[in-house]
């Protein structure tokens, strides 16, 4: 089963990514910078569910 991934967020999602970001990392990020992040982040739980996905059958 494959998951889509967004490769951007909506401007709401975007500036929470990037205060959830500043306040675990303590670095501002670009809106830019926020979707690259986010969409590795997102990419790698879609690869992580996929794989557990396939492992349950």
């Amino acid at each position: 089963m494959k998951i889509p991934v967004p490769t951007t967020l909506s401007d709401a999602d975007n500036q929470r990514f990037r205060e959830l970001y500043l306040k675990h990392f303590n670095e501002e990020l670009t809106v830019d910078e926020a979707n690259r992040k986010a969409y590795r982040l997102l990419s790698f739980y879609a690869v992580v569910i996929g794989h557990k996905e396939s492992k349950r059958r």
